[in-house]
């Protein structure tokens, strides 16, 4: 019997390592791993009962003492390395060291994925381990960590033909958002891409921005450098419904308008027009101008009752040089505090922008939110071909070129009560007005320039009341190559391929060479 003792203590020891194994690789295999758990356990028990006499006679020994205490160092070091890597799992925290932050997810997006409004269920169809899948992970595990709003599942096309044919999907890297009874694709998985998809498909409602023409405003379908094709596809990009709006063919501002933009007009509009845009403010509107300098807009009057006075000069800056403009395209990279600017950084440049100044108005609440530097001035005799300041006519900078003005709305229920007439006053939606001094800034030629296109759609979806979507776009990724001369590359040569193996090298056969000796 004493020859089974030693095959019954290996048998116990290779079947719970086994049952370890398929716990953890194929715990749907229950039956196997307690035929296999309880084996080993009986095994185990005969081992103990049979050698118990040598097993403590060993242990009385000076060498199995000290084993001992090894083991128990081991098992302690093991122990905090599991605590360790538990205290890790359950509070997670990511560290991105490189230069544009390519792993941290832009604050407009953290904003959003936060207030998510219902369950997401993203499928991702990507081949086993490519670079593409293993970067759309490192992307989604931000999102993941923001919310668990948001399920996520990998299917392998090639493995799962069936589920690839069932959605639809014809190429690799294809991202399907369902949420509710809305579905989307998407196939680059970039931030922009993935936040804007989790927006179509929880949004229930697609607001709509107007842009009004027949003034020679900028046109929204324009390609052109000052057309504003490039502000209409970002704004579509977050959500919303970008639609033209001739006043004179409707006669008022359609009731779904949730802005309305009135972006560089070269002629005047006429009274009705300007009625109709009053009427849509008292109903709680919103509209933001942008008004060129000495375009005639006939909007001066009208600007001047909402507590909003256009300067009708032209900003100059000589601090404009530092950034590589002109004099006349003032750079802005102070804001007034104002949802509009919240955690905003980047620089906007205002290419021949007015000034725009806020006037005392006892029912209007006004806020100054641009303003250039100290060293600016608003030019008011720029025709004369002398640009000099001028303290008798000129406004001294900081030079305000931008103003946001609302108006609390109430209006009068009256209703009989037992004879009686009683007024209740009912806080109606505030009325928001947006006025810029200059319309080229986030035109198709000057909405990529640093913080130019993020502003306008800050201010848009700002009047549109989606503060979701208030800050700044997801960044690209940085080009950064170094550039070495022909020496420097030689020395890199040199040091690289000859010097430090060389040392190493020289370093070996010395220590050979001594050792020979010994």
């Amino acid at each position: 019997m004493k020859k089974f003792v030693p095959m019954a203590g290996w048998l116990s020891l290779i079947l719970g390592f086994a049952a370890l194994f398929f716990y953890i690789v194929l715990p749907d295999l229950k039956v196997l791993i307690l035929s296999f758990t309880a084996i080993s356990i009986s095994n185990g028990i005969y081992y103990l009962v049979a050698e118990g006499r040598n097993i403590k006679e060993f242990f009385s020994t000076r060498s199995a003492l000290h084993g001992t205490n090894a083991i128990i160092l081991t098992s302690v070091f093991l122990g905090i390395l599991i605590f360790t890597n538990l205290l890790v799992h359950r509070h997670k925290h990511r560290f991105d060291f490189t230069e544009g932050n390519l792993f941290t997810l832009a604050p407009q997006t953290k904003k959003f994925i936060a207030n998510l409004p219902r369950e997401v269920k993203l499928t991702a169809f990507y081949q086993i381990e490519t670079p593409e899948k293993i970067a759309f992970t490192n992307l989604i595990s931000g999102y993941l960590e923001e919310t668990d709003k948001i399920e996520i599942t990998y299917v392998d096309p090639d493995k799962n033909p069936a589920v690839t044919k069932q959605y639809g999907v014809t190429t690799y890297g294809t991202i399907v958002l369902e949420s509710g009874t809305k579905e989307t694709k998407i196939q680059n998985a970039s931030e922009e891409n993935l936040t804007n998809a989790l927006l179509k498909v929880t949004r229930d409602e697609q607001k709509v921005i107007y842009f009004l023409e027949g003034h020679g405003e900028s046109q929204i379908e324009s390609m052109e450098n000052e057309g504003y094709q490039t502000a209409k596809k970002n704004l579509e990009q977050d959500g919303f419904i970008v639609k033209p709006l001739l006043l004179l063919q409707t006669g008022e501002v359609p009731e779904d308008t949730a802005t309305l933009v009135i972006a560089g007009p070269k002629k005047p509009l006429l009274a009705e027009e300007i009625n109709s845009i009053q009427s849509y403010l008292d109903k709680g509107g919103a509209v933001m101008m942008l008004i060129d300098p000495k375009a005639k807009s006939g909007l001066d009057e009208f600007l001047k009752n909402w507590g909003i006075k256009l300067g009708g000069d032209i900003v100059l800056d000589p601090m404009s040089k530092l950034f590589g403009g002109d004099f006349a395209a003032p750079v802005v990279n102070q804001y007034t505090v104002h949802d509009i600017t919240s955690e905003f950084v980047l620089a906007t440049i205002f290419p021949i922008i007015q000034s725009v100044r806020a006037i005392p108005n006892s029912k209007i609440e006004t806020v100054e939110l641009l303003k250039t530097s100290g060293n600016s001035w608003g030019e008011s005799d720029f025709e004369s071909g002398t640009v000099k300041f001028n303290p008798e006519t000129d406004l001294k900078g900081p030079v305000p070129v931008a103003v946001v003005a609302t108006k609390e709305l109430e209006v009068k229920d009256a209703h009989k009560e037992e004879g009686e007439t009683h007024d209740h006053n009912h806080s109606h939606p505030k009325a928001t007005l947006v006025v810029i001094g200059d319309s080229d800034f986030s035109n198709n030629r000057y909405s990529n320039f640093s913080g130019n296109g993020d502003f306008f759609l800050n201010t848009v979806s700002w009047l549109a009341e989606e503060e979701n979507l208030i800050s700044i776009r997801p960044k690209e990724r940085k080009n950064t190559p170094i550039h070495l001369t022909s020496s420097w590359g030689s020395a890199f040569f040199v040091l690289g391929v000859l010097v430090f193996p060389g040392l190493v090298a020289a370093t070996g056969l010395r220590i050979w060479w001594r050792r020979r000796g010994l």
